[in-house]
């Protein structure tokens, strides 16, 4: 009898050591767990959108559920100066930019988006390999780049047709106020500029504030903004986006290192997944758009040559002040190079 209320004692001991045990272990992996808000300024209900849903569901994968994403879709954390202010306040921990926004991180990525320096693809893939690195050396120390990513190209759209830098001034430009930078060149280059808030181009196309705006075709076709009289489109990239997706450096420092790749391997394969459905998505909407009434009006070489002539009178005033003097003079260089050997 006595042995049985021995074993029994025991048996109890050990049931709740047991239970005291799984739940401590239970408790430190609930407190091991980093959770992430990604602020995303892309539609949910896009092959944007379900990227990232599959880039949440792989970070969770490939750090054994330690790293938790939720998504923050359709730019409901607000402009690109919003999402870097949350980042530096932690109530997000990464976002997605653009240009405009990797601008405030790294001045001298817009290097990459000076109006017609860079002209196609493969001579952005060529400069990309050479300058990325140099530009993720110059990223602010309390931010991490986790991929960058071809965002598309930007494109002149009117009322009436251009051709000519002539044409363009003798119309009224609708800009960002983010795109500080490239806002400068054209200023510089003469045009008149009107800075607005998106929301309101469609206002403002009605009632001929503006009849003219440089942007990516992916947001001109669902906008339907061809439809509200913007239904020409100069067939020459002005340039290009580069977007990347940042997290910020205390967040970064909290994951362990073998994870930290593991979320650097995934990223940047989904991101690349990413640049190949932008591109896919920029040219199935030029052609919509062409098959809708948009005139895609392209350049005689001697209207080529009065668009390059007129950007080498006004860039090089700016290299310094604006641009960074380096990384211009090494694309440069880069391209020159490049164009010569074919």
């Amino acid at each position: 009898m006595r042995k049985s209320i021995v074993f029994i004692g025991f048996s109890i001991f050990f049931v709740l050591f047991a239970l005291n045990t799984a739940f401590a272990q239970r408790g430190t992996a609930r407190a091991d767990v980093i959770n992430i808000r990604l602020a995303s300024p892309l539609p949910r209900n896009s092959d944007w959108g379900r990227s990232l849903d599959r880039l949440a569901a792989e970070w969770e994968r490939v750090t054994d559920g330690s790293v938790r994403v939720i998504i923050s879709h359709d730019g409901r954390e607000g402009t690109e100066m919003m999402m870097l202010s949350s980042l530096a306040s932690n109530s997000n921990q990464v976002a997605i930019f653009t240009s405009a926004g990797m601008a405030e991180i790294c001045p001298a990525v817009m290097n990459l988006s000076i109006p017609f320096v860079i002209r196609n693809e493969a001579e952005l893939d060529l400069v990309l390999a050479d300058v990325l690195p140099l530009l993720e050396s110059r990223v602010r120390s309390d931010f991490v780049v986790l991929a960058w990513s071809k965002s598309g190209w930007i494109y002149l759209f009117t009322k009436e047709p251009v051709h000519t830098p002539e044409e363009l001034r003798r119309q009224r430009l609708a800009t960002s106020p983010d795109l500080k930078d490239m806002n400068t060149v054209f200023r510089n280059m003469g045009f008149n500029l009107v800075e607005m808030d998106w929301v309101n181009i469609g206002t403002r196309l009605a009632n001929n504030t503006v009849n003219a705006i440089y942007v990516i075709p992916a947001i001109v076709a669902p906008m339907q903004l061809h439809r509200t009289g913007l239904n020409h489109m100069l067939n020459v990239p002005i340039a290009p986006v580069i977007g990347a997706m940042v997290i910020n450096r205390v967040t970064w420092d909290r994951i362990t290192a073998a994870h930290q790749q593991e979320i650097l391997r995934v990223t940047r394969r989904l991101i690349a997944d990413f640049d190949v459905s932008m591109a896919r998505a920029e040219a199935t909407a030029i052609s919509a758009m062409g098959r809708d009434g948009l005139s895609v009006n392209r350049l005689t070489p001697a209207q080529d040559e009065m668009w390059r002539s007129e950007l080498e009178h006004s860039i090089p005033t700016l290299i310094g002040p604006i641009f960074d003097r380096e990384i211009y003079h090494r694309i440069n260089v880069l391209l020159e190079r490049a164009r010569n050997a074919r």
